[in-house]
């Protein structure tokens, strides 16, 4: 790694960044930002022509793909002297692609991608030919969040990577290899660094939280699990707490009532569902007992009324047949389920589910991605109505006129907050807004410590 001297004749080498895909990746490059910063970089916009370009890619579906690839084009052809880095979910799949097409410089493999200066010798000049630093998934992980990051409201914390289930349609498991967990020391000083940041939210943030695991059992009373992270927070002084992405059969109605215990938590579960159908979800190798989740959401809604409850659909997987697609519609409906992210299948190279026979025509398949969409614009509608005179607490953005409830219902303020961009304000839910389904509020708290 070249040493950047403070003279004033050396110049500030600068870098840029762009990411595809989920909250996981967008903490992975909050931070990398901060090693950069520190290493001396500035950071700049991708118009800015850096030095450096670090692009962190996804592969969790063709659009993915196609995504990460047209990103690093456009980031050659507008910057073509840049040190291009790519990382990510799609580099451990495509290295041979990326390398062969001339395009980039660096391609980091899992264990790499949090360490790029490792393999950067000089920041202004491309190597002659591209660097592979790629290596099976991780043995093991570093809690890691960047608070270098300017405008963000809430911090990203990294506690847990990779995955030991076998989706048969899964193409980010073999790419981030077996799960990893950040031992709980690591935790708490990174909880520490958030709260001197000034944050009043936390996510944290993994490929699989729920399966996050303790390196430290023998100190609680119970094994630890996702659950204690929220504990670990609350700890630290964080007024809001958020859990990202869990899978549905690590949720039950004791872990609901610990989770409810917290009012830190903010009352919000997303889960990785992908069918209402037991025998699509026996394919997909993820057999779980819908009625045992039933009785889980139904006592979180009875501790928590207003909840959230999101869930990943996946669309026209093989071998699912309109009675299938039925029963998936029929457990959305229940009413429990307040928004949908609708993924229409993909076939990725390499997944059991691309050699499935029975795949299924691809009208029928957009159908029903379609229809789900309309059922979860329904649902949220519904949500967002009940909503209104009701108090609430947005977290407010940069904007100062907009954020998240706790719920995770979005809510514009009329007029700016007292309090500024990161802050929490208290609320009253005044109307909602039917074409971008977001709710409007007036700030009844301005005494807020």
């Amino acid at each position: 790694m070249i040493s950047l001297s403070t003279e004033p004749h050396i110049v500030q080498p600068t870098v840029a960044f762009t990411t595809v895909g989920c909250r996981l990746n967008q903490a992975e490059t909050d931070a990398v930002q901060d090693t950069f910063a520190s290493a001396g970089y500035r950071i700049v916009e991708a118009d800015d022509r850096p030095n450096v370009h670090y692009v962190n890619t996804c592969t969790v579906t063709g659009r993915a793909d196609r995504s990460s690839r047209q990103w690093i084009h456009r980031v050659r052809r507008d910057s073509p002297e840049a040190v291009i880095i790519v990382a990510g979910c799609f580099a451990n799949r495509a290295v041979q692609e990326l390398a062969d097409a001339g395009e980039v410089d660096i391609i980091l493999g899992q264990r790499e991608k949090m360490y790029p200066l490792r393999h950067l010798d000089d920041p202004f000049q491309r190597p002659e030919k591209p660097v592979l630093a790629i290596e099976p998934g991780n043995s093991v992980i570093h809690a890691s969040v960047g608070l270098r990051v300017t405008g963000r409201s809430r911090a990203f914390l990294k506690i847990q990577d990779g995955c030991d289930h076998s989706c048969t349609y899964c193409a980010v498991a073999p790419a981030r290899g077996p799960s990893v967990s950040a031992p709980i020391a690591e935790i708490k000083e990174s909880l520490r660094r958030i709260v001197d940041a000034g944050f009043e939210e936390v996510v944290f943030t993994g490929v699989d939280v729920s399966d996050w695991r303790s390196d430290e059992k023998s100190r609680f009373i119970n094994e630890p699990d996702f659950v204690t992270l929220v504990g670990l927070a609350v700890d630290a002084g964080l007024p809001r707490v958020r859990l990202s992405s869990l899978e549905p059969w690590s949720l039950s109605p004791e872990r609901i009532e610990r989770l409810a215990s917290h009012d830190a938590w903010c009352e919000h579960l997303h889960l990785s569902l992908q069918s209402g159908d037991s025998g699509i979800l026996k394919a997909m190798n993820r057999s779980m007992d819908l009625g045992e989740l039933r009785e889980a959401m139904q006592e979180l809604i009875r501790l928590r009324p207003k909840a959230t409850i999101g869930a990943d659909i996946i669309a026209g997987f093989p071998g699912e047949t309109e009675k299938a697609f039925e029963a998936t519609k029929s457990l959305i409906e229940e009413g429990w389920i307040h928004y949908l992210h609708v993924f229409p299948y993909s076939a990725r190279p390499g997944t059991a589910a691309a050699k499935f026979k029975k795949q299924v025509d691809s009208e029928s398949l957009q159908r029903r991605a379609g229809e789900l969409r309309q059922i979860s614009r329904i649902i949220r509608k519904n949500k967002v109505m009940m909503a209104v005179g009701e108090k609430c607490e947005l977290l407010v953005e940069r904007d100062k006129r907009s954020g998240y409830t706790k719920n995770y219902l979005r809510a514009s303020l009329v007029g700016d907050s007292s309090r500024g961009p990161g802050k929490r304000v208290d609320a009253m839910v005044t109307a909602y807004n039917m074409k971008t389904l977001t709710l409007e509020a007036e700030e009844t708290d301005e005494d807020r410590v």
